[in-house]
């Protein structure tokens, strides 16, 4: 059979054909990058207990303060975490500093502050802790990452040819890779010469160099201010959980890629995952002018009022912990999730707070990082916040002897099953 078309038409047609095909791939790789396997976790928020007393179901509580620091105190913890002998706290807002503590409570030394000398960073935003009890501090104004092994000794220093601007940074497990989330930021965008397709979670490689990009929203989206968490990853074995405010999906990173992993369903109050233009788009000038305009706040407040999202997220092999806020016009509320995994089937207990009414007579603040060492989930407050948390006869320490501005931390064992 004869071709109607002369060979360099069928050539041309050949290449554009490969071209579509290339740019169809392309588009599609964004929406099937994210692997579906996600257990869905059901939480019944419509009619809160106030609190909910856990007594049988814990098997121990401690309690330590963490000694004051001459010149090297925090004011505010924003993170903590824990390694094999030593707890690790940030205050990113106010004094800019990393310390580290004894597991008794003992300053130990300031690992990386603001300041003016080359040793120090420029802006301390950012700190995780990986599943080789590596510590990741975040210099945000210099695209730095500083490495320090589980002694607290630099393993090394990485600093990126490009300022990228993330809110959190992480290690990838399985590999040298990082991995960084910036909640919606059309900057970083331009400067990876994308502007339009910004994305919320990019994969770093070993210099800080981008290698690929996941959950990806259009560029009119990409100078709106929505709330970013004090912490958006949690390591779990040898994978890497993130989550963000106004997402329903708890995500699973590691070397082969990310899935999706746990979606939460709230009976009252779930956000749209269409949120972005159901949400945002009909109120965008105000989400984009939220810190010039101050009408802006209400704006906001109202578009999300009736709405749940978490806020934190905790995970060992028997128990989830979870946070979540529900926003009204005005303000919000918090409560607490337990979740037990048993099988395909999940027992779940939430309430505005949790509390041993019997033997440690104390409410329990929202927990804010786990002990995977010692098995105990842990939270922190200041000592004249604590006098509020215990109850009248606890165990723990006597009301007199607590110290009004120093920090305490308190450690919850949970029973097995």
């Amino acid at each position: 059979m004869t071709s109607i078309f002369p060979t360099h038409y069928k050539r041309s047609l050949w290449l554009l054909c490969l071209v579509l095909n290339i740019l169809y791939s392309c588009k599609n790789q964004k929406d099937t990058d994210i692997i579906d396997k996600y257990t869905t976790i059901q939480v019944n928020n419509k009619s809160l207990t106030d609190t909910l007393d856990l007594s049988k179901m814990i098997d121990s509580v401690g309690l330590i303060r963490l000694t004051d620091a001459p010149q090297k105190s925090l004011a505010k913890i924003n993170q903590l975490y824990a390694l094999s002998d030593y707890y690790i706290a940030i205050d990113p807002v106010n004094t800019k500093r990393v310390n580290a503590y004894t597991k008794s409570g003992i300053y130990v030394k300031t690992l990386l502050e603001n300041g003016p000398l080359k040793t120090d960073a420029l802006n301390v935003t950012d700190c995780y802790v990986n599943e080789k009890n590596e510590v990741i501090i975040y210099d945000y104004a210099q695209m730095k990452l500083t490495v320090y092994d589980s002694h607290l000794k630099i393993i090394k220093v990485v600093k990126g040819e490009k300022l990228f601007n993330y809110s959190h940074v992480a290690s990838l497990p399985g590999s040298d890779k990082f991995v960084g989330y910036s909640n919606f930021n059309g900057y970083n965008a331009v400067v990876q010469n994308d502007a339009k397709n910004p994305s919320s979670l990019d994969i770093l490689d070993s210099t800080l160099s981008l290698s690929k990009k996941h959950l990806f929203y259009p560029s009119k989206f990409g100078e709106i201010t929505l709330v970013t968490l004090p912490k958006s990853f949690f390591p779990f074995k040898n994978s890497l959980h993130f989550f963000r405010a106004y997402d329903p999906y708890v995500y699973s990173l590691n070397k082969d890629g990310i899935e999706r992993r746990y979606k939460i369903i709230y009976s009252n109050g779930n956000v749209p995952s269409d949120f972005l233009e159901k949400i945002v788009a009909p109120n965008l000038h105000a989400f984009n002018n939220i810190g010039r305009d101050p009408s802006s706040h209400q704006v906001v407040s109202s578009a999300f009022a009736g709405y749940t999202c978490f806020t934190n997220w905790l995970e060992t092999n028997d128990i989830i912990y979870l946070s979540s806020t529900s926003f009204t016009d005005k303000t919000f509320d918090n409560f607490n999730s337990i979740i037990y995994k048993r099988d395909k089937k999940s027992a779940v207990l939430s309430a505005k707070v949790f509390s041993d009414n019997s033997k440690f007579k104390l409410t329990f603040p929202s927990f804010n990082a786990y002990d995977k060492e010692k098995g105990e989930f842990l939270t922190y407050c200041t000592g004249n916040r604590l006098k509020k948390y215990l109850h009248p006869n606890s165990p723990l320490v006597k009301q007199e002897d607590i110290v009004d501005d120093s920090f305490y931390l308190i450690k919850v064992r949970f029973k097995r099953g």
